[in-house]
């Protein structure tokens, strides 16, 4: 579970980092443009751009060490942000969807067209597709975390998240837990 989830904040950041400086059509279309379209325009990329780029690659950098070094200390931040990023998530695109928004919002929403995978009615504002990928990948990372988080606590010393049934042990190797490490034979 540990490498999934390495994988899954992987695959999250590149999408982010693709959406973010790459115009993709309504799929990605926002108010303030891509990062792309602001160097292009001369505006240049501002500080809270590198911010949130920091804040969306953390959670990978720190998963990745923490599947490398099979670190519980690496893994809780990283979920820990990634708790928080779903949280956010949530109140800004899921519970208007399901509750239904004010006028402002909806106007604001309105500035240009997205692609959208669910259907808005009346009031509920439906997530665009660009956000609902973030959701799906940002919850699949945050339970393979959670699961891999768990998988690190159990059995300190763990290198992969194979097992001794997985595919390590079908290429002849066999691992014989020592004092809370692994060694190869």
């Amino acid at each position: 579970m540990v490498k999934r989830s390495a994988r899954l904040h992987l695959a999250l950041t590149v999408y982010l980092w693709l959406i973010s400086w790459i115009p993709l059509g309504n799929w990605n279309r926002q108010r303030e443009g891509t990062l792309f379209q602001a160097l292009m325009s001369g505006r240049g990329i501002q500080a809270e751009d590198w911010g949130m780029l920091l804040f969306v690659t953390l959670p990978c950098v720190l998963f990745w060490l923490a599947y490398k070094r099979s670190s519980f200390w690496f893994a809780l931040p990283a979920l820990a942000l990634d708790i928080v990023w779903l949280a956010m998530q949530i109140q800004s695109w899921w519970l208007p969807y399901i509750f239904g928004t004010d006028k402002r919002w909806q106007l604001a929403y309105a500035k240009g067209p997205t692609t959208k995978l669910l259907p808005s009615f009346g009031n509920h504002v439906a997530p665009d597709g660009m956000h609902f990928v973030i959701h799906v990948l940002l919850a699949a990372a945050l339970i393979t975390g959670a699961a891999g988080l768990r998988q690190i606590k159990l059995a300190p010393g763990m290198e992969t998240d194979e097992g001794p049934s997985g595919p390590s042990a079908d290429r002849g190797k066999s691992q014989t837990k020592c004092e809370g490490a692994i060694t190869r034979e």
